[in-house]
């Protein structure tokens, strides 16, 4: 079966885009300290960010890409989409 592409408007797109380049730069950030030998409990609070902003990135492509078109999907795509909202916040 091939996978339900989501569809997300632009703007919403450059967001999105933006939000997971902030993350890459907080992981590359993270990166570099385990490299160096240098992390420190801080690093712990940049992963918890990561993580978060991750988490934020998955619910907005729920909220603005899935849930608008859900008639569009087929029973088992939506349980795969709530499988995964009910996973976010573990």
């Amino acid at each position: 079966m091939t996978p339900q592409k989501i569809k997300l408007p632009a703007e919403e797109r450059k967001q999105l885009a933006t939000a997971l380049k902030k993350i890459i730069g907080q992981m590359n950030a993270v990166l570099e300290l385990v490299e160096k030998n240098e992390v420190t409990d801080s690093t712990f609070n940049q992963l918890l960010a990561v993580k978060g902003g991750i988490t934020r990135v998955c619910k907005e492509i729920i909220a603005k890409g899935v849930l608008p078109n859900l008639r569009n999907y087929t029973d088992k795509q939506i349980d795969n989409a709530l499988n995964i909202i009910f996973r976010l916040d573990r």
